[in-house]
């Protein structure tokens, strides 16, 4: 067989879901019909580039060193990706407890972080609405930062202390660390 005939059976597949897609004869086909969007949530481990993790006290989210027993409460960080903005940015939804706790932001001239009730996975059908909730991720050099989408130029941060609750803040200095690890568990 020549290599011409090796490409007619390669594209083949591609021709059948043409025709399954776009053929008015293969309208009665159950396969025509276009897959629904599945969001999967990731979990990922989360620490500032001073190695304190994340964990829950007193309701509030703080980031801390957690040695010995205490490593057990470090909180796993709950993602799914936001289609309400444009996907270059990487917007999206971050939230604890299986992601039945989401991280919230809400538009202010001095923002703060909030810890919200609400399921991740409902957050990103609200579209316009989701704002509140959805952090844009950079990267650089291994490190990540997540930028509030409802408050632009506001950035998830740490203390430079420890055991301080998680904040926001505009840029980095001697008391805000804005740089995370951020790694799939």
């Amino acid at each position: 067989m020549g290599d011409g005939h090796r490409g007619a059976v390669a594209c083949q597949p591609m021709l059948i879901l043409a025709f399954l897609f776009f053929c008015p004869e293969a309208e009665a086909l159950a396969l025509c019909h276009a897959p629904t969007l599945q969001t999967k949530i990731f979990q990922y481990r989360i620490w500032d580039v001073n190695q304190k993790s994340l964990y829950l006290r007193n309701d509030q989210l703080v980031a801390g060193h957690l040695q010995g027993a205490n490593a057990a409460l470090e909180e796993k960080v709950f993602w799914v990706p936001n289609r309400a903005f444009e996907p270059t940015r990487l917007p999206v939804i971050l939230g604890i407890q299986n992601g039945t706790r989401c991280l919230a932001s809400p538009p202010a001239s001095r923002p703060t972080l909030q810890l919200q009730d609400a399921d991740i996975r409902e957050l990103m059908d609200l579209r316009e609405d989701s704002a509140t909730f959805t952090f844009f991720r950079s990267y650089k050099d291994g490190l990540w930062r997540f930028e509030s989408a409802a408050n632009p130029g506001w950035f998830l941060c740490t203390s430079a202390r420890g055991h301080q609750p998680l904040g926001l803040s505009q840029q980095p200095d001697a008391t805000h660390l804005l740089d995370f690890y951020f790694q799939l568990c």
